[in-house]
């Protein structure tokens, strides 16, 4: 990769990586999430890490570098699944925000 290139890749990546950072936060913040500055800084670590071995060692294997990036924003986005659905008691008979219908209603009454 060309020096201007590089640059420009690292310019725009910490731009981005940034970015994910305020937005975990700002979302976590609005949705009281515990400790939303902890949750900015786990994804903005593993985003900032892939983006430095992307641009450090020639030959990474993509696969794993994909695996890093994604580590963060997929934990947040456990949390924040379980945050906001985490205390409604399982339904084995309707799909989680599916239509309400009769039936299901009638089951829900048998049991």
């Amino acid at each position: 990769m060309g020096t201007l290139q590089a640059a420009a890749v690292a310019v725009v990546g910490f731009a981005i990586v940034l970015g994910c950072g305020v937005a975990v936060y700002r979302d976590a913040t609005r949705l009281a999430l515990s400790r939303p500055g902890l949750w900015a800084a786990l994804v903005v670590v593993t985003c900032g890490s892939g983006l430095a071995v992307y641009l450090g060692p020639p030959d990474v294997p993509i696969p794993g570098l994909l695996v890093i990036v994604i580590a963060g924003p997929a934990l947040y986005l456990f949390e924040r699944d379980d945050a906001r659905h985490g205390d409604e008691p399982a339904d084995p008979h309707a799909l989680p925000n599916g239509p309400d219908d009769e039936s299901s209603r009638e089951r829900r009454g048998e049991e």
